[in-house]
């Protein structure tokens, strides 16, 4: 048992120990893009609110645009895991320590599954350990979703994991209700790429079973595969209903702008740690190696045994489905429904590539022709780097680097290759260190991944809450520091946008200075709330949001301004988004110079409830809410309207003493609720989450589903053990033994 838990227990180590060298080039190299703005705080508030309030978390009123947690799908609100990871980052008091220990433990589970794939398909555990340390640290999962995109991140660590429960289905070796477990951690993450692998591997393993003519498992994992998918109305129910309000819903479901998307040639650079193809990213061209996988796959194909593959191409049909599909996705449009970037799919074809690796690896290097096999590894190790020269001349440094770095490293596997034949541990030794070397290469070149968004947020969360403490009540922030971003990403000096977060904050970033703040980032985005207010999806505004909050939504109408709607008590602003615009008398100033804060100097109507404006002819008695309720005592003898200071997202119903009335939302997005003449009553609103029936319907029929095929499963176990075990001795085992 110690022995086989060996090279395992030594995956996991070794990748938790490099996960801490890109750290060597830069402490925030985790914490880059919408890891800062968004999911670092977002976590944290989630593990707040869980301590605090418990489970379930589908919607946040308070933070707007950004609390729609079911509808935004990619935090995963309904995977377990996630549940600790949000406790574990709300315990910390330093977003960085915390965030970086989530990514590389992610990383680590990434590999172990890596590991588990490749000895499903009778990999040598050397080979096997040598390609799932050296995945985690690909280019495109190293710089970006571990960088940036941490649900991505997640979603990937599941894929091998997904394909090693469901090829162990498919064998008959792993009963189908624990492969259920795990295919529906997968799709629980709330990542569509995570979903999109269930479909893939899935696929690619009922052909397997089809042409090894095991249709006994084919049929069990596609009703396995059933069940898993009954969870997605779970999901992505939610999401669509809010899709026709999301200002994500505004791109084509079919195009391509060339963003994130690799040519065919970008691929052929898999193999060298500095170069860095010209694909378009996020902030401009990619800065970062994203095509890069590792370093010996290119420099030993001349010494690889290729006819295993040939000689099991029937047990490999799986892997080669699932390999030729995610490598036509990445090659594919910018733009295929929800998914955009095909640059984030490479890294699954980089899996079913690494798989593939293993196997014809543990065969062994050969061992004739040796002049014309270093000849080929030489002309290989020459063309990846004039392929970097080429493509950033002025590259010098790196190019080189990467290139002698990488022939050393291949020399270095070859000549263990050619004086200890057989010494498998040793290459191994070799390609698992040279990984290593690489990573500490691209650390010292290029230390964090300069194609996405910079924010280098400040991280110490008593200091932060210290510091903002004095923001009370809901407070909306007016500032823009996307100039300053561009700026220190193009100088590498920071030090302005540093200087910006002593008064103001990004992305959701004001969760956790424990501030009640309508500014929060959000994937998908609210569009009439958004474009009111000139909100950007960082949180960030345009100075028309500040001219805006302080006028009615409609001239001419006995309506407060849109700061009274939204029941607004501070506003923070940058000076320069305030120029020639007067507040209303009823605010004062607080604060007047790098930063701009003004308090309401009166009281909000109805402050136990978001009830915000009752149109003229209307008595509210009493406004009070509870939850994600609100309970109205109202007359209105000639009708009217109510105003709320909620987004009106899908869910929300309103009922007058029982008759249900119409929900619908002004030009700011605010919820708003028509009153009949006569109106006179208890008016209740309420959220439910949008699809919940359809939903739980889904779940019942997916875990019983699931039950069911276990409990087959067992039964059909016992009964073929029984079976063995009636046979007299020496007697030739019959069919259900040979089966078994």
């Amino acid at each position: 048992m110690i022995k086989r838990l060996t090279w395992p227990l030594a995956v996991v180590v070794v990748t938790g120990l490099y996960g801490l060298l890109p750290l060597l080039g830069s402490r925030e190299v985790y914490l880059r893009g919408d890891s800062a703005a968004q999911f670092a705080p977002t976590w944290w508030y989630l593990g707040q609110t869980v301590r605090e309030h418990g489970l379930p978390i589908g919607l946040d009123p308070s933070s707007f645009a950004g609390g729609n947690f079911a509808a935004e799908a990619l935090f995963g609100i309904w995977n377990p895991i996630n549940l600790l990871i949000w406790l574990f980052v709300s315990g910390s008091g330093d977003l960085l320590f915390a965030v970086a220990a989530v990514k590389i433990a992610i990383l680590a589970a990434l590999a172990l599954g890596t590991y588990l794939v490749a000895r499903e398909y009778d990999a040598e555990p050397w080979a096997a350990a040598a390609v799932a340390i050296a995945l985690p640290f690909s280019g495109f999962t190293l710089w970006w979703d571990a960088g940036s995109w941490p649900a991505g991140l997640a979603a990937f660590a599941y894929a091998p994991w997904v394909w090693w429960a469901f090829r162990r289905t498919l064998r008959g070796a792993m009963n189908p209700f624990w492969a259920f477990l795990v295919g529906a951690l997968g799709v629980t993450q709330g990542n569509p790429y995570g979903t999109l692998a269930v479909v893939v591997v899935g696929l690619g393993l009922v052909i397997e079973g089809l042409v090894t003519r095991n249709r006994v498992g084919a049929v069990r994992l596609l009703l396995t595969g059933g069940c898993v998918a009954a969870l997605l109305p779970l999901i992505y129910l939610p999401l669509l209903r809010a899709s026709e309000l999301a200002a994500r819903s505004d791109g084509p479901v079919f195009g391509n702008n060339g963003k994130l998307r690799p040519e065919l040639g970008d691929l052929l650079g898999m193999s060298n740690p500095t170069f860095v193809p010209s694909i378009i990213s996020i902030t401009g061209p990619t800065q970062v190696p994203v095509a890069y996988f590792c370093w010996f796959i290119l420099p030993l194909l001349p010494w690889l045994r290729f006819g295993v593959l040939r000689e099991r191409w029937r047990a490999l049909t799986g892997l080669g489905v699932i390999g030729v599909l995610y490598l036509a996705l990445t090659l594919g449009p910018s733009n295929l429904w929800l998914f955009r970037w095909p640059l984030r799919l490479i890294e699954y074809f980089y899996l079913a590539l690494g798989v593939a690796l293993s196997i014809v690896l543990s065969k062994g290097l050969a061992r004739d022709r040796w002049r014309a096999r270093v000849g080929g590894s030489a002309a290989i190790v020459v063309v990846l780097a004039f392929q970097a020269w080429a493509q950033h001349p002025t590259w010098l440094t790196s190019t080189l680097a990467g290139a002698l770095v990488l022939a050393a490293l291949t020399a270095a596997a070859l000549l263990v290759h050619h004086y200890r034949a057989g010494a498998t541990s040793l290459l191994a030794v070799v390609l698992i260190g040279g990984t290593a070397v690489t990573i500490g290469l691209q650390a010292k070149v290029y230390q964090e991944n300069d194609g996405a968004r910079i924010y280098h947020i400040p991280t110490d969360v008593s200091a932060l809450q210290d510091r903002f403490g004095d923001l009370d009540g809901r407070v909306m922030q007016f500032a823009d520091f996307r100039k300053a971003q561009k700026k220190a990403q193009q100088t590498g000096d920071d030090r302005k946008l540093r200087r910006a977060w002593k008064n103001f904050l990004p992305g959701s970033m004001y969760h956790v200075a424990g501030v009640d703040a309508v500014n929060n980032y959000t994937g998908m985005g609210f569009r009439p709330f958004e474009k009111r207010l000139c909100l950007h999806y960082e949180g960030f505004t345009t100075p028309c949001g500040y001219k805006r909050v302080w006028k009615p939504l409609t001239k001419g109408k006995d309506q407060p301004p849109l700061a009274d709607l939204l029941k607004l008590e501070t506003v923070v602003a940058q000076p320069d988004q305030t120029v020639g615009v007067t507040p209303p008398s009823n605010w004062k100033y607080a604060e007047h110079g790098d930063r701009i804060v003004l308090v309401r100097a009166d009281t909000l109507p109805w402050p136990d409830s978001e009830l915000s404006w009752a149109s003229s002819g209307v008595e509210v008695t009493s406004a009070r809410r509870s939850g994600l309720s609100e309970s109205v005592e109202l007359s209105a003898p000639r009708g009217g309207q109510l105003t709320f200071a909620l987004l009106e997202w899908p869910g929300y119903t309103a009922t007058l003493d029982g008759k249900e009335l119409e929900v619908d939302h002004n030009k700011a997005g605010l919820l708003t609720v028509d009153l009949p003449q006569g109106a006179s009553g208890t008016l209740e609103l309420t959220y439910d989450r949008p699809g919940k029936a359809v939903a739980n319907l889904g779940i019942a029929v997916g875990l019983l589903g699931a039950l069911a095929l276990g409990g087959y499963d067992l039964l059909t176990r016992r009964r073929r053990r029984g079976e063995r075990e009636d046979e007299p001795d020496g007697a030739t085992p019959g069919k259900h033994a040979a089966d078994a």
